[in-house]
């Protein structure tokens, strides 16, 4: 049951409503308990007082629970974290060593006669380009004179086609250095 007071409580200015307040920060649960605590207890003294003492006593707990709210905005949130980005892998591959017998130039060379294996080489050989054994066989030491060879003459990937490199190897076998 509620006590009887000799004064009835009475408001000196009206009510202003205004639009809701927007919180960038989340008020915290001990700002929350003391501003229910102050509103809850307060009544009761505030009835026993004057008029203008409750003014006092009500603009002290507006105040704190003005000063609650500030806090309660000022302190530090933390950061969001950034968005993911996401990165496509780059491929790394290794470059694929392949035999100098497996490639174009040489089914190409292979193609040619023994005597004229042998005459290509010594082309290569006369040019500056070959100082392996004059064989007939293509090896690493041929693929690389013949490389080197159609690279100088301005036919450098012409090796990479077997019609490329019976050109490099006709213009080696036939005088046209």
């Amino acid at each position: 049951m509620l006590p009887a007071f000799s004064k009835p409580f009475s408001r000196t200015a009206p009510i202003s409503r205004t639009a809701p307040i927007s919180r960038t920060a989340p008020i915290s649960r001990t700002a929350i308990v003391a501003a229910l605590g102050l509103a809850l207890s307060a009544p009761a003294p505030a009835l026993a007082l004057d008029r203008h003492e409750q003014g006092v006593v009500a603009g002290a707990l507006g105040l704190l629970f003005i000063q609650g709210m500030i806090q309660a905005a000022n302190t530090p949130q933390p950061a969001a974290a950034p968005a993911p980005v996401y990165v496509q892998p780059q491929q790394h591959y290794a470059p694929v060593q392949v035999s100098a017998s497996r490639t174009p130039a040489a089914y190409a060379f292979g193609s040619y006669s023994s005597g004229e294996r042998r005459a290509i080489q010594r082309s290569l050989a006369r040019s500056g380009y070959y100082y392996g054994g004059i064989d007939g066989a293509f090896g690493r030491g041929t693929y690389n004179a013949t490389a080197a060879y159609a690279r100088d003459t301005g036919n450098g990937t012409a090796i990479n086609s077997q019609a490329g490199a019976y050109g490099v190897f006709d213009r080696l076998l036939y005088g046209a250095h």
